[in-house]
């Protein structure tokens, strides 16, 4: 079995209009809720071996909080491709692609392509959380997806179990 962790970014701040997409921060309350759900990965003992992030201002930023809350020496690696808004094929391709056989492994992207991804690997789990995850997919949350693989290369074509969906609100 390996462990899947779908983070999607922090909130992001929108009061610098002229600036690019991909270089927009986190505001107050994304960089409330990194760290938050850093320590939750901490407590509930979901340590990643490695984390995947786009190369986004507020997704690397925010892979950089929660690793920070966990106090421990994750490797965090740039993905270029997880810079994407589609159908979630982008993630899936960069988790094959890097994967390796971390597990947990976190993943720090965007929506609506990290809710999209989740959808399609998702056949089954609890059903409050396939509810929520179906619903929305708010800034900083978590889904939590078991797989009966041994290396992320078999990911294509495969389907996980949401074992479990945690949104900042949540730990509040």
């Amino acid at each position: 079995m390996i462990t899947l962790l779908l983070l999607r970014h922090a909130k992001s701040d929108w009061d610098h209009p002229k600036l690019d997409d991909h270089d927009r921060p986190l505001n107050k309350r994304g960089l409330r809720n990194a760290p938050l759900m850093g320590k939750f990965v901490l407590e509930t003992s979901l340590i990643p071996q490695a984390c995947l992030t786009s190369t986004a201002a507020r997704a690397r930023h925010t892979a950089f909080l929660a690793v920070q809350a966990m106090n421990t020496d994750v490797k965090i690696k740039d993905v270029v491709d997880l810079y994407d808004f589609g159908n979630g094929k982008a993630i899936e391709r960069a988790i094959t692609a890097h994967g390796g056989s971390n597990s947990p492994l976190l993943v720090v992207a965007h929506n609506p392509c990290i809710q999209e991804f989740a959808l399609s690997i998702c056949d089954n789990g609890e059903e409050t959380a396939l509810a929520l995850l179906e619903s929305k997919y708010p800034t900083c949350a978590l889904a939590q997806i078991e797989f009966d693989l041994a290396l992320w290369s078999a990911l294509p074509g495969a389907k996980g179990e949401l074992i479990a969906f945690t949104t900042p609100k949540m730990l509040a």
